[in-house]
């Protein structure tokens, strides 16, 4: 019974997005199915967990990614468990593309389990935890997740309703559609300051993600409107990081906090490039003057 656990996948086309690259959220597609297929190897699938009742719960995921993955590639997603402590653990993972050897992202995952019957915290029985942990686990570069504010900050903000496509079988916002919002309000964010994908792309560049913190903190359910609040972080001429703070907009609950860093790269070639300079300032000028909050 193996403590790490690998699953090979090839890039289906309607798995990229408008610039030729898989999707944001379909990296933690991967994962998800990847976590799945290791549960069901070793008697912790899907069917075994609801007997055992429990549920396995994403609180946390940061991904790095350090090259795109292009439709028709071939990879290979390795995770495993670094340790478990009751009812909360860590497990990293690691995709290496098949033909170059060369590793894709790395990145870790804050898991928990729950009694489904009331959403509280379970305990896992110690044989299960032994299927799953190894006394030596490697380990890949992480970090605890920053501490956000936006208090001082110019933030830009929209909202969004929770539709049924949003959901999983919890009835839950699905982790990768946190992601999804995320991602769709830094791209609107930039629209903002005329730098929209169209805009981009009429001078051979686009938006590419590098880095990814993500943290799970109250279910969002059908119907519900959230608020999405961005702050502008970090900023240099390779790329900037945008804070993505998500609530209830009803009552302002935590929902979910996000923080991506990006850059811009050349298209014909792919590689990174500096920012405009038009926009570097633009971003700069914004940035360093707080002022009333504007609306996306």
């Amino acid at each position: 019974m193996s403590h790490i656990f690998s699953r090979t996948f090839r890039v289906d086309w309607s798995d990229a997005n408008a610039n030729g690259e898989v999707h944001l959220p379909t990296y933690f597609r991967y994962l998800i199915e990847t976590a799945w297929s290791w549960g069901a190897a070793v008697g912790l699938g899907i069917e075994d967990s609801r007997k055992l009742g429990l549920v396995w719960v994403v609180r946390e995921t940061q991904i790095t990614l350090l090259r795109p993955l292009l439709p028709d590639d071939e990879f290979e997603l390795t995770i495993w468990l670094a340790h478990w402590r009751r009812v909360h653990g860590t497990r990293f993972f690691e995709i290496v593309h098949k033909a170059s050897g060369e590793v894709v992202a790395q990145g870790a995952q804050e898991v928990v389990t729950l009694n489904p019957a009331n959403m509280r915290p379970k305990a896992v029985p110690d044989t299960i935890v032994e299927r799953l942990t190894t006394t030596t686990p490697r380990t890949v570069p992480h970090r605890p997740f920053p501490k956000l504010t936006m208090e001082g900050r110019r933030t830009i903000q929209r909202r969004r309703t929770v539709e049924w496509q949003d959901l999983d079988t919890l009835e839950h916002v699905n982790n990768t559609r946190y992601v999804a919002f995320a991602e769709d309000a830094v791209v609107t964010a930039l629209a903002g300051f005329g730098w929209g994908p169209a805009a981009l792309k009429a001078e051979g560049m686009a938006l590419r993600n590098r880095h990814i913190h993500i943290q799970y903190l109250v279910p969002a359910v059908w119907g519900e409107m959230l608020e999405m609040t961005m702050a502008l972080t970090a900023l240099g001429m390779d790329g900037g990081e945008w804070a993505v703070a998500i609530v209830r907009a009803s009552d302002h609950t935590p929902i979910a906090r996000c923080v991506i860093a990006w850059e811009i790269f050349q298209t014909a070639e792919g590689s990174t490039r500096p920012m405009p300079e038009a926009l570097y300032r633009q971003l700069t000028a914004y940035a360093a003057v707080p002022t009333e909050t504007p609306q996306a």
